[in-house]
Formats: C-alpha cells, structure tokens, sequence
C-alpha cells in the first residue's frame, strides 16, 4: 500500500482532483467503495486569499472522508503560502497542487500545466507549500510535459522531490494533447525511476486490465483515477478485483443529497446534472433520462428522474 508521510493509503487507487466533478458528493462515494485517498476540485490559491466566495462549496468536507485533500493553484509561491496558512485549510491532512490543468484560462494565467514549461518556479512553488503546510504531506499533479516537443517530465519531477513533496501524481499527456490521444507510459515509468519519493500515474485507467496493464509497465506506486469513477464511484471496487453492490437510483439520490447540503438547491440541480450523464453511460434507455436531467430545475425533478434508474439495465 501507499505510505504517504505518516499517512498510510488504505487502496493503491485513488480519485485525484477533477474539476466540475470530485465535488464531496463523488468523494465520499468513492471512499466507501475503497479509495485510498479522494482528493477535491482544483481551489484557486489567490481566490482564498482574496476572500473568493465561490470557495465555500469546493472546500466542504464530510466526516466519512478519513482523509482529507485540498488541491490548490496557482503561479505565485508567496499566494500557495498565505492560501496553506488559512484556517478554513487547516482540516485538510494532504496539500496537493496542481501543475496539470490543461485549460486556456488557467495556462493564460501562467497557472496549471504552463507551469511545465518553469521547473525552477515550480520547485518553488512546492518549497513555499512545505514550508507552510506544517509537516502535513505535500504532493504534486503533473503532465509529461507541454507539447511532445518539450516533454520534461523527469525535470518537473526531480524539482518537485527536491523541495520537499511526499508524493507525485503524473498524467500521462501533454498539454497541447488535453484528455485524448494515447497516454504515454514510458514517460510515466522515466518519472518513477527518477525519484525515490511515491509516483502514482493518470490517464485512461477504467477496467481492472488497464491498471494492471499501468502497474507492470510503469512500476508506479498507485493510479489516480479521474474520469473513469465519474458515474462510477464504486470502479474502486472493481479495481481490487472485487464485485461492488450498488443501486444507481440510490447512488443517484445519495450523491444529490450530499451536494445539496453544502449548496443551494438551484446550485446543486445544476452540479449533479453532468454527473448523472455519468451514471447513464452504457445504460439502454439512459439517453432519455441525460434528456431529462438536463431540464430539471427542482429536486423533486432530480428525485423523480433517479427513480427511473430502476427501469435500466
């Protein structure tokens, strides 16, 4: 199992942050069908300083979480310091930071996966989060690299280890590729042998025979597993090789009822809305409720179209 400075995984398998989805409805359904560690959506480091209300709802948290991560970003080391330093961060036992986001808001920014192209800065980055995280573990998600012309991965890596990070989470594309193309697992397994702290790998795990297939290619410590667990919390499950018991009306239900209570009904309508197009994929019959789901306005509409679940197979 993975040993993450004095905290010990309980699943090599873990659900890494994923923004719009790993929202605390998601986690703690994760947790309970064996994940080793959830983690939340990516929090704007300067937004925490600055008071940013829309925090309130990504930062919330449930007692079922035995362990609690924050993913935080951001380009400026002395904003990832104040961020740590808050209060409403002090709950959190892991600090993740983000050096992956791919999207052109955050790259403008110089934030998220631009940052690939500033080993030095993100050592830095990481130096600033250590020095004020209080011993409590920090950890970094990365790409390959920016475009395949400038895959420096093990560069990224090295800095990161240097200044002091408990573990590494490495998805297995560049930039430029987002979320499709093949994932590069020989980039992956360079980074796994180029440093001594744990590497868990990302990118297109979604059956127990891609895992596998990660593991004995790489040599990594863990797997994050990002949209394969969207709709599918209990794929933990199925990673252990074991058969999980679910009722999707139930899930449905239960994931809504969570949300619901950290935010206002019209927000939670409008969160769970992409997640049950999750939970529909594959199933005959599911396009009609996605159809659905995406008019409702109320609870009682997201109740009553979860109860349609029954009917699916």
């Amino acid at each position: 199992m993975v040993k993450i400075g004095d905290l010990q995984l309980n699943s090599p398998f873990i659900l890494p942050a994923i923004a719009g989805f790993s929202d605390i409805g998601l986690r703690v359904l994760a947790y309970r069908y064996g994940a080793g560690l959830c983690v939340t959506e990516m929090v704007s480091a300067k937004g925490l300083v600055y008071g940013s209300e829309n925090t309130a709802s990504l930062l919330a948290t449930d007692p079922r979480e035995p362990i609690k991560a924050v993913q935080l970003f951001g380009g400026e080391p002395e904003f990832i310091e104040k961020a740590i330093s808050l209060k409403i961060i002090n709950k959190f036992d892991i600090i993740d930071l983000n050096f992956g986001c791919p999207v052109p808001k955050i790259v403008k920014n110089g934030e998220g996966s631009a940052l690939m192209r500033d080993p030095y800065r993100v050592g830095m980055i990481v130096h600033s989060a250590v020095k004020s995280a209080g011993g409590r573990p920090v950890s970094a998600k990365m790409r390959i690299g920016f475009n395949e012309n400038e895959i420096n991965c093990v560069r990224v890596a090295k800095e990161i280890e240097e200044a002091g990070a408990s573990f590494i989470t490495v998805h297995g594309r560049t930039r430029e590729q987002f979320y499709s193309g093949k994932v590069n697992l020989d980039a992956i397994k360079a980074v796994k042998e180029s440093v001594s702290i744990p590497v868990l790998g990302n990118g297109d795990v979604t059956t127990l025979d891609k895992a596998s297939e990660m593991f004995a290619h790489t040599g990594v410590d863990g797997i994050a597993v990002a949209r394969g667990a969207v709709g599918r919390p209990y794929i933990f499950t199925e990673l252990q090789n074991k058969v999980p018991e679910y009722d999707i009306t139930e899930l449905v239900k239960e994931h809504f009822a969570l949300l619901e209570s950290v935010m206002p009904e019209r927000v939670a309508v409008n969160c769970i809305k992409k997640h049950v197009a999750g939970y529909t994929y594959g199933l005959r019959g599911g396009k009609e409720i996605k159809n659905r789901v995406f008019q409702a306005t109320t609870r009682e509409e997201i109740l009553d179209i979860a109860n349609l679940f029954k009917n699916l197979r």
